[in-house]
């Protein structure tokens, strides 16, 4: 069985690992806080408390996300909502990302399709409306609500189909692969400068291990998640001047998967020399992104490699926590290179079975109201970039998230994308199959030590990783080519011109 709940905030991870092992559960756990008022339903069976009204009159609207970097918010907005809408009753789960995927498609298959939803990670636009998992937004929302936001956060195949509004994005894209680094860990390892080159980088994670006797380590991350290793890895690569796309996008270079490149062998030389030396949190495999956040704020290591949303979970959590924000390190003697610049991606979407559409409507255009507090408190907290402009201008003040936000403008490049080229691209990413084992867990067999001729692995993973790309192509009428970009150059942004120069 799964539980459902009002607005709570955050269970214990132990807690929610613990229920995703229940046998039977179509929703592994909820990421909350209390248990209070909790409700509970048989997994399997059909939704009638989401196709009818309540006894006392109100409408169950039920929301599913992963938003666990802005849950203090979530909670404040959920409970003024319901307050100014006494005839709506939200039940909100939050999973975290790994547990996303396979949830909601068990949900939707067993009857129990959320009202509003997100599209999970790697999955498009297209996969989604294939299975009829949306209906548009248009006849719901109003004018004035679609004027607000930015019109760099709509994108054909992302949020829209035609004419047809299908998703919201939560955030403007922005990196997720800056490095934050301890400041009083540190100083109490006597390093007054902030690393930025791959030799510089070691040397202090070194030194914090080996000043500590073993108590700190240099690096922490959430070795659990193979989505994050695989941000950790493609981001040093590219910091290397390799040309590889973000997570879940194909590109070549030289007609083949990039993964066994230059400069990919020599991050992942830089991750195995910290593991050699013995500087990475020995149990960083076992950890999720989350417990690592945790840590790092606790002082047991002096970096970590994660996104723009620590920044409010350590302002509320660890209001003192003394810490700074650096680019990812470069090999010694690179100048002038890269990390790939976010790219806008799907989010929130309104089920096309939902029996409340209006409602979960409502729910959709108070969330990004400035009347409701949600997008100023999240930007003022630093915990993301708003879609809507005005509230970036007025309430970004956290210093964190400036610098956060001034860093990856000034390191992050524009990179090419094949569906900017074909939008037959679209059905090649509905057709291609995952190679394994995959990048992510490549890097994480060499935190596990489990793999020590990680060159021979990256060799297999982008011989595979081509061949299946290939496949793909043929199998959807695309043109292999289409993924190889002979004019991008890494140290600038892949612009409009570039794509029109290849016609």
């Amino acid at each position: 069985m799964f539980m459902k709940r009002k607005t709570m905030g955050a269970l214990s991870l132990a807690a929610v690992m613990t229920a995703s092992l229940l046998g039977g559960c179509a929703m592994p756990g909820i990421d909350s806080g209390e248990t209070g008022g909790a409700q509970q339903s048989q997994a399997g069976t059909a939704a009638p408390t989401q196709a009818e009204t309540n006894a006392d009159g109100t409408v169950t609207i039920r929301v599913v996300d992963w938003s666990d970097g802005s849950i203090q918010q979530r909670e404040k907005f959920h409970k003024e909502f319901m307050e100014k809408h006494p005839n709506i009753n939200i039940e909100y789960t939050m999973l975290t990302v790994d547990q996303f995927k396979n949830t909601i498609v068990t949900m939707i298959k067993s009857g129990e399709g959320p009202d509003l939803f997100p599209i999970p990670v790697g999955m498009t636009l297209n996969t989604a409306l294939e299975e009829n998992w949306f209906q548009p937004l248009n006849p719901y929302v109003s004018e004035e609500f679609k004027s607000q936001f930015d019109p760099k956060s709509f994108e054909e195949g992302v949020t829209h189909k035609g004419e047809d509004w299908y998703t919201i994005t939560e955030i403007m894209p922005t990196i997720q692969c800056l490095f934050f680094y301890n400041k009083d860990v540190l100083e109490q390892a006597g390093i007054s400068e902030v690393p930025h080159t791959y030799s510089e980088f070691v040397n202090a994670c070194r030194t914090i291990t080996e000043q500590s006797g073993g108590q700190v380590y240099g690096l922490i991350d959430g070795g659990k998640q193979l989505n994050r290793l695989d941000v950790l890895a493609r981001s040093l690569a590219a910091a290397a001047g390799g040309k590889i796309g973000a997570t879940q996008k194909v590109l070549t270079d030289q007609g083949r998967a990039p993964y066994d490149s230059d400069a990919m062998k020599q991050a992942m030389g830089m991750l195995a020399q910290l593991v050699k030396d013995g500087s990475v949190y020995p149990d960083t495999v076992n950890i999720s992104a989350p417990e690592a956040r945790e840590m790092f704020a606790q002082g047991q290591a002096g970096f970590l490699c994660q996104g723009m949303w620590c920044i409010a979970q350590w302002g509320e959590n660890y209001p003192d926590l003394n810490y700074g924000v650096m680019a990812v390190p470069v090999p010694d003697g690179m100048t002038n290179t890269y990390v790939q610049k976010g790219e806008l991606s799907p989010w929130m979407g309104l089920y096309s079975q939902s029996q409340h559409p209006k409602e979960a409507a409502e729910y959709l255009m108070a969330l990004y109201s400035e009347e409701y507090g949600y997008q100023s408190g999240c930007v003022e907290d630093g915990t993301f970039v708003s879609v809507i402009p005005s509230v970036n201008e007025k309430h970004m003040k956290n210093q964190n998230m400036k610098d956060y936000y001034t860093i990856a403008d000034e390191t992050s490049k524009v990179v090419p994308a094949a569906t900017m080229r074909d939008e037959k691209a679209y059905d090649f990413y509905t057709e291609v199959k995952d190679i394994q084992p995959s990048l992510g867990a490549i890097v994480q067999g060499i935190l596990s030590r489990s793999i020590t001729d990680y060159e021979s692995e990256l060799t297999k993973l982008s011989d595979a990783s081509s061949a299946e790309w290939k496949r793909a192509s043929e199998a959807v009428g695309l043109d292999f080519d289409v993924f190889e970009f002979p004019n991008w150059d890494v140290t600038r942004d892949y612009t409009a011109e570039d794509y029109e120069a290849l016609k």
